[in-house]
């Protein structure tokens, strides 16, 4: 009896072929699973920033009416940081207004991949949250009642890549009145205005900053850019 086999050719063939499909699937697939874990991220950070806002208004009473400093250097940044912020947050490393490195990444970049700049300065309080969360605050100098006070930025994966403005960093503005903590592409600075969507898709693109991402995907629930 002659016994029926696959030759040498043809398993090198097969596996060829799987191995193109693989070469041109893996990494789709691994770049869907990636931003997955940073919109997972995203979520939980908003939780977060939700959460500490509940808690300063039930400590310190409405917002608006809350008693902020005057400028935006290291000892407002400071006093308005710790005053209503990080007593509700769970911190693991504190770098506070000051160049210490080690609570937020460096070479930080814009969606697009141009340079965006360095949190690592006395103007932003850098905290890492028990999370692995890098979190940086920076201030406002204006207090105009309806306009952004001031800004939280995350890092959801902490201080490993890309650190890319609208992948894994993300913004929150926030208002010390009725809107309090907004997504970053939810109002302009007044506010008042609302941004429209075509902004922030226009935003969340190859050649976009990736400002407006953080309200894109908690509205759409994914990273669809």
């Amino acid at each position: 009896m002659k016994r029926k086999g696959f030759t040498l050719a043809e398993v090198l063939l097969t596996l060829a072929i799987i191995g193109v499909v693989a070469a041109l699937t893996i990494p789709a697939v691994v770049t869907k699973v990636t931003k997955d874990q940073y919109v997972v991220g995203l979520k939980k950070a908003y939780n977060t920033v939700k959460q500490i806002e509940r808690e300063a208004i039930q400590e310190h009473g409405p917002m608006e009416n809350w008693s902020w400093s005057t400028g935006s250097g290291s000892a407002a940044v400071t006093a308005d940081f710790e005053r209503y912020f990080l007593p509700h947050l769970d911190v693991l490393k504190n770098c506070g207004a000051t160049t210490e490195e080690g609570c937020f990444a460096e070479g930080l970049t814009y969606l697009d991949g141009n340079d965006w700049g360095d949190f690592n300065t006395t103007e932003y309080y850098k905290i890492v949250t028990s999370d692995g969360m890098s979190w940086a605050y920076g201030k406002a100098a204006s207090l105009t009642p309806l306009s952004v006070r001031g800004w939280f930025t995350v890092d959801v994966n902490g201080l490993r890549g890309p650190n890319r403005l609208g992948r894994d960093i993300f913004e929150f503005g926030f208002f010390p009145s009725n809107l309090g903590f907004k997504p970053n592409g939810s109002y302009t600075w007044d506010g008042i205005t609302l941004i429209t969507t075509s902004d922030v898709d226009s935003d969340c693109s190859n050649s976009g900053s990736g400002r407006y991402c953080t309200a894109k995907v908690l509205s759409e629930g994914a990273m669809n850019y």
